[in-house]
């Protein structure tokens, strides 16, 4: 298999944040994987021998000096050799110029990505103003050549892409942390070079200019000089305020205590000579020099301005850039306790934080191959997601934020919902409703173009605007885009939502143009409906996101129970004769009696943190109002569907207890996470029948289960077969 091609624009002739980034990235990705060759508007380009050595180098002139040769050349080269690439990496911190996006469009490159390394614009000069007024009228329209975008954090993607309207990634400014790890006799070389060895040094690394806001840095250590004579500063880097820093050190009567050091490539060494390491910037993407500072064992002060995802140490303090006394008597508390201190390794922080480079070139380059294999179904993708909550455990407002957030893993930007699930019952409300859902889906159906998808979760709310729904949903198909939806219920079965949540099931589902659905027996029932089958992916079982442990299991006659506990939901629950069984019930609505020894009622947990706290040998999926059948619409709704609740009970690691005719029993008992029975008065003596080592096998795949289902990978295949088919 051949290697992912890639073009990566964005290297300038200074050493910078985006330079660094793109040569630690570039460096180490193994080029068996992926190949980048660089187009740059600068002949004198940064790390020139490191580009030979990774890839080619192509240079077009600079359109601010010959914008006649500008696009002249970018043109010719696009049509020359725009057919050789898989991928555009376009990394700006600004972008006032999109000329490489939408020529690589036009060319056919499939996956074109906007890379957005700052939050805000970091050239305060007139040109720079003027590149601003350009990146503020442009990228509004970003997403029209772009269709993936990556920012360093959520601030820089907004700043470039304030719309949000593309799939937004995170990609941490990774280091080599094993290159900045404590070495004393490197310290010791460094500092007798600089003659350092009886002082307290303040360092700093940064491009010299308007950002890294060195002068007041250059005040605070004037105001820190003053009390205590052994501090001394090393600034390292260069940019267009180095002469006026200079002399600003002059004026403060500092300039013998000051190094500038200049742009170096010994960085980490020098870092080994810091005390201790500030960074006072106005704004930043990241920070990745406090990253580099911390992984070499550093205390860090920071300006308050600086993302707090760069602290992954407990010796970090972020500070207003306002008062130089504050921040020299802060920098001055620090240095005190650094003099009798033991740096710290900080190496394997910086590495399950995830910021080795290490680490971090695979997922990218994993990443690049994941765009790449989805390429010939590439098109911008967006999801619709009303918020909704319900009584006793949130579950379906769970279950909506779990798919949304890992279709985000799959391209799915979130398409933006002023609607609310439901006006109450108000009269004046529900026009102001009626407002909101015509503005949403109007805004929905300027932005879709040709071949777009839009992935809908359903049933849509809120359910009396569904006329106006399926009129907007039918403009947005004759506008050319594509449209699915992620059926979460059929509230008609369920016999809520009334008429009009039996209209919204008959005439708006069967609209769309993909469904998936929970089971291969909800896709038999909705064909039976008329809805043709090869429109319909099966789901299987809902993901489930959570940080949480997952706790040891022993055999017990100890169950659980988690869910809506009102009576009309679970009414099989107070149906319950005492057996051998103990019950752990978590939800709300529990009226039962108190006298019942036997069930224990926990309360109400956060979905993120529930699985943790699941006590008990089985998680029990049961529904309706007999412990023998599924009786009711709640229990012979369970013959069609997953319910969400056999999610959480295998995200928390616990084997399941599933009706032996429900839709889910097949898979429970192949799978070999659980048990299914006809009837719950069975359930004592099924247990007593298990050996210890029939439930530990049931625990290791209820385990293994769970953490698919934590990761997203059902609807992640779901979502890879729409695409597809």
């Amino acid at each position: 298999m051949r290697p992912i091609r890639v073009l990566v624009v964005g290297m300038t002739a200074t050493v910078g944040g985006i330079e660094n980034f793109l040569m630690t990235y570039c460096g180490h990705i193994d080029r068996s994987r992926v190949q980048f060759d660089f187009l740059t508007r600068f002949a004198d380009a940064a790390y020139p021998e490191q580009r030979d050595a990774i890839g080619r180098t192509y240079v077009i002139p600079k359109r601010s000096e010959d914008p006649v040769g500008f696009y002249r050349e970018i043109r010719r080269f696009f049509r020359e050799h725009g057919g050789e690439y898989d991928v555009l990496w376009d990394n700006e911190c600004m972008f006032n110029d999109m000329t490489p996006l939408q020529l690589a469009a036009e060319a056919g490159i499939p996956v074109r990505i906007a890379h957005s390394h700052n939050p805000q614009n970091m050239d305060v000069s007139l040109r720079g103003r003027g590149q601003e007024i350009l990146h503020r009228t442009q990228r509004a329209g970003l997403s029209r050549w772009a269709n993936v975008l990556w920012a360093c954090s959520r601030k820089s993607a907004e700043w470039a892409c304030p719309e949000m309207d593309l799939a937004c990634t995170i990609i941490p400014n990774a280091i080599d942390a094993a290159r900045f790890r404590h070495d004393r006799c490197v310290r010791q070389q460094v500092r007798d070079r600089y003659d350092l060895a009886d002082c307290l040094v303040v360092g700093h690394v940064g491009r010299l200019q308007y950002q890294k806001n060195q002068g007041f840095l250059l005040q605070a250590f004037a105001r820190l000089r003053q009390r205590e004579p052994r501090a001394r500063l090393m600034i390292v880097g260069d940019g267009p305020d180095l002469a006026d820093l200079e002399a600003r050190a002059v004026e403060l009567g500092v300039s013998q205590d000051v190094l500038f050091l200049g742009v170096r490539d010994d960085v980490p060494d020098l870092m080994q000579a810091f005390d201790v390491f500030v960074m006072p910037s106005r704004f930043e993407g990241l920070g990745m020099a406090a990253l580099e500072a911390q992984a070499a064992g550093l205390p860090c002060v920071l300006s308050d301005a600086v993302p707090r995802e760069a602290a992954q140490t407990a010796d970090v303090a972020f500070l207003p850039a306002e008062d130089a006394d504050i921040w020299a008597e802060k920098i001055l508390d620090v240095l005190d306790l650094q003099e009798h201190r033991i740096r710290p390794d900080n190496v394997q922080l910086i590495t399950d934080a995830g910021y080795d480079i290490a680490t971090a070139a695979d997922r990218l380059a994993g990443r690049f191959e994941q765009l790449v294999g989805r390429s010939r179904a590439f098109r911008r993708r967006f999801i619709m997601t009303v918020p909704v909550s319900e009584k006793g455990l949130p579950a379906m407002s769970k279950a909506r934020l779990d798919v949304q957030r890992f279709a985000a893993e799959a391209g799915y930007a979130p398409a933006k919902v002023a609607a609310e699930a439901t006006a109450g019952g108000n009269r004046w409300r529900q026009l102001c409703l009626g407002v909101k859902v015509f503005r949403d889906w109007f805004r929905l159906f300027v932005k879709l173009n040709w071949e777009d998808l839009l992935l809908v979760q359903y049933p849509v709310f809120p359910v009396k605007a569904g006329w106006l729904i399926r009129f907007m949903l039918h403009m947005v198909q004759w506008k050319g885009a594509r449209t699915a939806a992620i059926v979460h219920d059929l509230d008609s079965l369920r016999l809520l939502g009334g008429d009009a949540a039996r209209w919204s099931d008959q005439e708006i589902l069967p609209a769309f143009d993909r469904l998936i659905v929970h089971t291969p027996a909800m896709r038999d029932y909705l064909a039976a409906q008329g809805i043709p089958a090869q429109k319909m992916a099966v789901l299987g079982q809902f993901d489930y996101f959570t940080p949480a442990l997952m706790p040891e299991r022993r055999l017990s006659m100890e169950v659980c129970y988690a869910g809506n506990l009102r009576k009309d939901k679970a009414g099989w629950l107070y149906a319950m004769p005492r057996t051998k069984l103990k019950w752990h019930l978590w939800g709300t609505g529990w009226k039962g009696r108190k006298s019942r020894q036997d069930l224990i009622h926990h309360g109400q947990a956060a979905p993120e943190v529930l699985p943790a706290r699941l006590e008990g040998s089985f998680g029990v999926v049961w529904d309706g109002s007999s412990i023998s059948t599924g009786r009711g619409a709640y229990g012979a709704y369970m013959m069609l569907n997953a319910p969400h609740k056999l999610s959480l009970y295998l995200a928390a690691g616990m084997p399941v207890v599933v009706w032996s005719r429900s839709a889910e029993a097949d898979w429970v008992l192949s799978a070999g996470v659980g048990l299914a029975v006809e009837s719950l008065a069975d359930l004592p003596r099924v247990i007593s029948a298990l050996t210890p080592q029939a439930y530990e096998a049931m625990v290791q795949a209820a385990r293994r289960e769970g953490m698919a289902l934590r990761n997203g990978q059902r609807l992640l295949a779901a979502l890879e077969q729409l695409e597809r088919d």
